[in-house]
């Protein structure tokens, strides 16, 4: 296996720009966790010297409130941004030397902040991602990366109360459009894009264990959950400004599927509704959405793996297991070797952990896709 060479720094950002680097204390080394159901979808925390350098080691101040952090992953030389984090937390301790502890998370938190005393208005006409960017703008959210649509608003819109977190209607009207939640790049960017098809043309990584620059670990667990769960997926919208009720139905009728209502021989409803969609079409597809995530979810897959950079949310996923054996040993004190399966599949990548040191881990959680799954 060939020898990386990994190095660390963060960044301190002050204005969008460079200003200061932080330096790691602690014993504890600094972690990076994406969560992709979570509001928010990434964390940064570590603990720092409470002055930051410049370029030429002359401390610098830090203001907590306002600069942001940017960890970077230098791996062979070359640079890799791991995301832009607001500071959230600090906590000064000052024992041998003066340090402050960080929680810290990503741009979204501007996002979510951010809210308006009035309540939100935008006209019939109004292009959805339109109205998604006029909401970044106010949250002081500058660059933003998008896949266009031509949908628009059908109606005159006025449905949040003021005071509604922007990210919570911006999520809201992304969903409308059948696009992902609100996220950001490793550069910091707003990202605005449909959901990930989770099929081989969409692939961004392959983890095997038969490719040493993927570095994954030996040991992969599975674990799956298909009880109660719903294959048949009903989704309307009932809103006065509407003419009349929307509905949309969506059967996981697969003879291939487990989960599917030839197979259970019986139908589990699952009934979402809306408070507005872009149109009937929109309506429709979110259903199949619902549906396609049903064959995704339900098994999930751990593995762990040396650090890699350039991981977004949501990131359509390849994996290689190959067969191994396992040492268990009982309480009596017995060897047992155990033979382990292995894996080949297409996942999403739901969450990870990433440990920022040299020869630190990386460990994911993965949906497997399952769309032809046997049992």
């Amino acid at each position: 296996m060939p020898t990386r060479k990994i190095l660390f720094r963060y960044n301190l950002l002050r204005g969008g720009g460079f200003y200061a680097r932080l330096r790691a204390a602690g014993r504890t080394a600094p972690h990076i966790r994406m969560q992709g159901d979570g509001q928010i979808k990434m964390s940064f925390s570590g603990t720092f010297s409470a002055v930051a350098v410049d370029v030429d080691g002359k401390p610098m101040e830090i203001d907590w409130l306002s600069d942001e952090i940017q960890p970077v992953m230098l791996l062979d030389g070359v640079e890799h941004p791991l995301g832009v984090y607001i500071p959230t937390t600090f906590t000064l301790s000052e024992d041998v030397a003066v340090t402050v502890s960080v929680e810290a998370y990503d741009r979204a938190q501007r996002v979510l902040d951010t809210n308006s005393a009035r309540l939100l208005y935008w006209p019939a006409g109004t292009k959805y991602l339109d109205a998604v960017e006029q909401l970044l703008s106010a949250a002081g959210i500058t660059t933003v990366f998008k896949t266009d649509t031509d949908d628009v608003f059908s109606e005159d819109r006025e449905d949040w109360d003021a005071g509604t977190s922007y990210l919570t209607v911006v999520n809201d009207l992304l969903r409308e459009i059948n696009y992902k939640d609100l996220w950001f790049n490793a550069d910091g960017a707003a990202m605005l894009e449909p959901a990930a098809v989770p099929e081989a043309s969409q692939i961004r990584h392959i983890l095997s264990d038969k490719d040493p620059e993927t570095l994954v670990l030996p040991g992969v667990s599975r674990g799956s959950d298909y009880f109660n769960a719903p294959n048949v997926f009903e989704v309307y919208v009932a809103n006065p400004d509407k003419s009349g009720l929307m509905r949309a139905v969506a059967i996981n009728d697969n003879p291939q599927s487990p989960l599917s209502t030839v197979r259970r021989g019986r139908s589990i409803v699952q009934v979402t509704k809306l408070d507005n969609i872009a149109d009937q079409a929109a309506l429709q597809a979110y259903a199949e959405r619902q549906r396609n995530d049903s064959l995704i979810t339900g098994e999930t897959v751990s593995v762990s793996t040396g650090l890699l950079p350039d991981w977004g949310v949501g990131d359509v996923v390849a994996l290689h297991a190959s067969p191994h054996t396992t040492t268990l040993y009982s309480a009596e004190g017995r060897i047992e070797t155990v033979a382990a399966p292995g894996m080949d599949a297409i996942c999403l990548s739901r969450s990870f952990d990433m440990e920022l040191k040299a020869g630190g881990t990386m460990r994911h959680t993965l949906d497997r896709v399952v769309y032809a799954l046997e049992l």
